[in-house]
């Protein structure tokens, strides 16, 4: 299955509500992502927003949110601690900007992740 760009639309969203927010973005699988200390924790996937949350927050969205879901980026292949968020729910700012703080607050709890040195070309 081929995967379609990413919504530059969604992108841009994105760039603007973590302006302020020590992260960095960079393109996965032609997807971008956002990471805190090298935790991947939000994105645009195709046309919809990811995003990475503890397990007692993810199960407080769904309950919240029922038409959040598992993010799955390929059929069977579901992404244990990440969610796709509704439509609905990422054009409200008020419940974006409280969910991408609990996902932040999820990240600022994780080890840092180590860069693994680029392999020398020969």
């Amino acid at each position: 299955m081929k995967w379609s760009k990413p919504s530059e639309e969604l992108v841009t969203l994105l760039d603007t509500k973590l302006v302020d927010i020590d992260c960095e973005k960079r393109k996965m699988f032609g997807q971008w992502a956002y990471f805190i200390n090298g935790n991947m924790f939000i994105g645009v996937f195709q046309s919809d927003i990811f995003i990475r949350l503890s397990p007692e927050r993810k199960d407080e969205v769904f309950e919240k949110y029922p038409d959040t879901k598992p993010f799955e980026p390929r059929a069977g292949h579901i992404m244990r601690e990440y969610v796709a968020l509704p439509h609905s729910l990422y054009e409200n700012d008020i419940i974006l900007t409280e969910v991408i703080g609990y996902s932040i607050e999820y990240m600022l709890h994780l080890p840092p992740k180590k860069k693994t040195p680029k392999k020398s070309k020969k």
